[in-house]
């Protein structure tokens, strides 16, 4: 092929134009993410911070702040970032929640544990609440939430209308008020190196698909420190210190495909947790791996585990009772699962099938120091 000089400089030409044209897009794209990142300072923040902030809090009601930075995000949505400091959150009159996150795309994200969002006493509500037919695609991250339990006695809710007793919780998300339709759920949330603690209800409760619980320091909870529904899910990665009273450290709840891994559950000796691991029954297909139970001496722990759903693997987990007298049970009351490979100390595996679904439960190639199977009812095979 022979090149004429004129190609040759319409070439250079068109190649010209195109890399002008990629640069007029690496602009666009660099405005729009700036555009899309909106800082939040309160009154305790740095004078720097306050200075670099498009939204900046009284210390009273600092929701106000974060509820207009997220509505001042673009359609496609974007990062809201809280400046370190001390945020006082309140409840917002006819909602759920003191911070509201009603639409897709949405990150928020803070500078650690030293961005603290505390509820406010006497709110009764949830610190922050996801709400919304599809709403996803939500991120909040690095982050210390506190629920604030002790000044928030009177979460009750009614016990006869689904969600109503549960809207007391450090993060929650659901698709709609309690009692209300649940045809298009909440997607796609990440919680992540956040802090959550001292919930009236759960630390963190999450409902609808592909939610993941991250790299979490969790603590106490009148409910769950951590729970998710419906499923595939994620919980992992997380440290759930459990210092006062609490009743299940990481579960789920009318969910399916759920992996619980590499957590660690650390009874401190003044904690009274009453499960660590909980599976739903009737649930399908949970993992529950590679997980750490450890009970100071003084902690309570009623049951390391509750399995009661069908086709769990119960794989290389270290769970060590606290007390050699008093084996702590696991308890195994669906059916169809497999327990392999753990680490067991103290503790007595309960194998009691409630389904009646006479499916086999496999229980092989465990270490059991101090430790025993008991074998009341369900098809166990057993090494």
């Amino acid at each position: 092929m022979i090149f004429t000089a004129g190609a040759q400089r319409k070439g250079n030409g068109a190649k010209r134009i195109f890399v002008l044209f990629g640069l007029i897009s690496l602009i666009i794209c660099q405005v729009a993410w700036s555009a899309a990142h909106i800082r939040v300072a309160t009154a305790d923040s740095s004078e720097a911070a306050k200075k670099s902030a498009d939204f900046v809090g009284d210390g009273n009601g600092d929701q106000e702040e974060i509820h207009a930075a997220i509505k001042a995000l673009p359609a496609a949505g974007g990062v809201v970032e809280l400046m370190a400091g001390t945020y006082d959150i309140r409840k917002v009159s006819g909602t759920l929640g003191g911070v509201t996150i009603d639409r897709s795309n949405v990150t928020l994200a803070g500078e650690g544990e030293c961005t603290l969002l505390r509820l406010a006493a006497g709110q009764n509500t949830n610190v922050i609440r996801i709400i919304g037919p599809d709403v996803g695609h939500v991120t909040i991250r690095d982050l210390w939430v506190d629920q604030n339990r002790d000044e928030n006695t009177f979460g009750e809710g009614d016990p006869n209308v689904s969600h109503g007793r549960f809207e007391f919780c450090g993060i929650k998300a659901f698709q709609s008020v309690p009692g209300g339709p649940g045809d298009q759920p909440t997607h796609d949330i990440t919680i992540q190196n956040c802090r959550i603690s001292n919930a009236r209800r759960l630390g963190i409760m999450l409902e609808g698909p592909n939610m993941r619980v991250q790299n979490n320091h969790l603590g106490n909870a009148l409910s769950d420190s951590v729970e998710i529904l419906t499923g595939p899910g994620f919980i992992t990665g997380n440290y759930v210190e459990i210092t006062g009273r609490t009743h299940v450290g990481v579960g789920s709840d009318r969910g399916n495909s759920i992996i619980m891994s590499n957590n660690v559950i650390h009874v401190r000796e003044t904690g009274d947790i009453d499960i660590g691991f909980r599976s739903w029954a009737n649930s399908e297909r949970h993992v529950i791996s590679g997980n750490i139970i450890q009970i100071d001496k003084g902690g309570k722990l009623g049951a390391a585990m509750e399995v009661r759903g069908y086709g769990a693997a119960v794989t290389g987990n270290s769970v060590q009772g606290n007390d050699p007298e008093n084996l702590l049970p696991l308890k195994l009351t669906g059916a169809g699962n497999i327990v392999t490979g753990n680490y067991f100390s103290n503790v007595k595996v309960v194998v009691d099938d409630e389904t009646k679904s006479d499916r086999l439960t496999v229980l092989t190639n465990n270490l059991m120091e101090n430790s025993v199977v008991e074998h009341i009812k369900g098809n166990l095979k057993q090494d």
